[in-house]
């Protein structure tokens, strides 16, 4: 019976690790046999905290690992001392396959900026890689003499590195720096100040801007008068008046106006007639002329034929003329010879 339990424990020893034993192979064959979706870049600096099997993320999102990290003249003839990052990323991540050389989307999604750096994870030294979309222009890539075996993907500096190439810079500006000069142009740059403002009269200067803030505030107050001025306020109220009688003597005269423009035509055809007329008329006036002058002519002929008649018919006028004045003359004086005739002869016995 001992034996028989024996058996059992190692039958069942022996079964777990052949199940253990045929589940290792199986998760081992499935990502042997599954396809993979590599790309790769080459980065011009320091790889160290990234190893094989280290995420590749995007925006925080894991979307790959590494799977190799090596020199670009190992895999490549070439002179360029790269580094080599092979990766695995999702297919259709991004809606585009990146694995596949023959599409053209990757090289339309690199032209907007798709990029990848080395990236940080916390303080640990641990590294990752970084897909980001930069600016194209100023993450240019890399230069390469080599047909990538697979797609490839442009890097940009990590962060640290661009930042420490700041600093660089601005140390090596610092160092360009010709202290000695510019100390020097700094003491005489004080040395002109002090003497300015030991020769300038600050006190006088003081006075005038006094005397110039208390000329401002007269002004001042004096437009705050202006402005509330009840002449301002009344000019302001006829201006709006005179401008109100303008509006209404303009929208009046549009319809005098209106007909005058309307009755334009009418005129300018009554001025046509009549200009025909005179035409007619002044036409007309030399045969008028001659006939005036003929009977002026015999007119003329007439008076000098008759002459004498007309004088004795003059004379006889004027001898009529005065005797009709003597007539009402004499009715003036003596009414009455007009209704009884002359008074009786002179008496010759009483001699009168």
């Amino acid at each position: 019976m001992r034996k028989f339990g024996y058996f059992k424990i190692g039958l069942f020893v022996i079964s777990a690790i052949l199940i253990g034993i045929s589940g290792v192979i199986a998760l081992g064959l499935g990502s042997i046999f599954q396809k993979k979706n590599l790309a790769e870049t080459y980065i011009e600096e320091s790889v160290q905290g990234l190893d094989v099997g280290s995420p590749v993320k995007f925006r925080g999102v894991s979307i790959g690992k590494v799977e190799q990290i090596t020199l670009t003249s190992v895999e490549y003839p070439t002179r360029h001392r790269y580094v080599l990052v092979r990766f695995d990323i999702s297919p259709n991540i991004f809606g585009f396959p990146v694995g596949d050389k023959s599409d053209k989307a990757l090289e339309d999604e690199l032209q907007y900026g798709f990029r990848v750096r080395l990236a940080a994870q916390g303080l640990t030294g641990v590294a990752y890689i970084e897909a980001d979309y930069l600016d194209p222009d100023r993450n240019l890539a890399l230069e390469i003499d080599w047909r990538p075996k697979y797609p490839y993907i442009p890097s940009a500096p990590s962060r640290i590195t661009q930042l420490s190439e700041s600093v660089e810079r601005i140390l090596r500006n610092v160092e360009e720096l010709d202290s000695p000069q510019l100390t020097g142009s700094v003491e005489k740059s004080l040395a002109a100040m002090t003497k300015l403002a030991e020769g300038a009269n600050l006190e006088q200067i003081g006075r005038q801007a006094n005397a110039l803030l208390s000329e401002i505030r007269d002004t001042n107050r004096q437009l705050g008068v202006l402005v509330h001025a009840p002449e301002l306020k009344s000019a302001l109220a006829d201006t709006a008046a005179a401008a109100g009688t303008a509006r209404k003597l303009m929208e009046n005269a549009e319809k005098p106006v209106g007909q005058l423009l309307t009755d334009l035509p009418r005129v300018s055809e009554s001025i046509s007639h009549m200009a025909l007329r005179l035409e007619a008329v002044t036409a007309d006036l030399p045969q008028t002329s001659s006939q005036f002058q003929q009977t002026l002519q015999q007119l003329n002929r007439l008076i000098v034929t008759q002459q004498e008649q007309i004088q004795s018919t003059l004379e006889s006028l004027r001898s009529v003329t005065e005797d009709i004045q003597e007539f009402a003359n004499e009715s003036r004086k003596y009414p009455s010879q007009i209704l009884f005739g002359a008074p009786p002869p002179r008496s010759e016995v009483f001699g009168r």
